[in-house]
């Protein structure tokens, strides 16, 4: 019963708010309790979060219903490749997917096919001779040349990278793909593999994904500070925040 009054409240006293701070619920309680202590909020947070009526955003940052995760659809050759690389090396961090997961975030323009593999640094020389046994369209750490002369002109090519530690990684039907955070992030710090995606079309990515899926901008903001593209990201986030004020 106080749920539902919670959210009823709730959803009045920051209508129209893209979001809002734990201190902003605090708040929110106070004025009807005013001896309500912050542990309380958070159990209450907690609960409305667990219920669907609130989403976490960021580190304290939530905004009103339910979020919404993405999650790339994996096809038969990544769910091949993955499972084979499980069995090899079991012991190994790395995640796969395909670009083509990045067509829903445009209206117009094609994408580049091409499966990507990351490995831990250490592991990638024995995942790329591994991959390349069976699927000779296979690069290593491409630049933008290999990328343009060899990548693009063949057939279900697979580029295998270094994973950076402590990137943001999901399970999907049994498989490890990047979070839409760490693609995000990866399409502006990998240039080279990216190029053809920079400048103009890198905003129209990044306002399609906020408006269709939950994105935790702290998760965000750390991975790109882990590939030294923080500030960078920043800006994309304000132009887009200033796009749709």
């Amino acid at each position: 019963m106080r749920l539902k009054k919670d959210t009823d409240s709730l959803s009045q006293y920051f209508e129209g708010r893209e979001s809002f701070t734990t201190n902003d619920v605090y708040d929110f309680f106070s004025q009807t309790q005013p001896d309500i202590k912050k542990t309380t909020v958070n159990w209450r947070i907690y609960d409305l979060v667990r219920q669907g009526f609130l989403k976490r955003i960021g580190r304290g940052m939530y905004a009103s219903g339910q979020g919404n995760c993405f999650l790339p659809l994996l096809t038969k050759k990544q769910k091949n490749i993955s499972s084979r690389i499980k069995k090899q090396f079991p012991l190994i961090t790395f995640c796969c997917w395909h670009t083509s997961a990045l067509k829903e975030f445009f209206q117009h323009m094609a994408v580049y096919d091409f499966l990507l593999i990351e490995a831990e640094r250490e592991t990638i020389d024995a995942v790329f001779h591994f991959i390349k046994e069976t699927n000779k369209n296979t690069f290593k750490e491409p630049s933008r040349d290999m990328m343009e002369n060899f990548v693009f002109d063949g057939k279900d090519a697979v580029i295998v990278k270094s994973l950076i530690s402590e990137a943001p990684l999901q399970d999907a039907d049994s498989a490890i793909v990047p979070t839409i955070e760490k693609i995000l992030v990866d399409l502006v710090a990998d240039s080279e593999v990216f190029f053809f995606l920079q400048g103009h079309e890198i905003l129209n990515i990044f306002e399609s994904a906020l408006g269709k899926y939950t994105v935790n901008t702290d998760r965000l903001l750390r991975y790109a500070k882990r590939r030294n593209k923080k500030e960078e990201l920043q800006k994309i986030l304000m132009q887009i925040s200033g796009k749709n004020k």
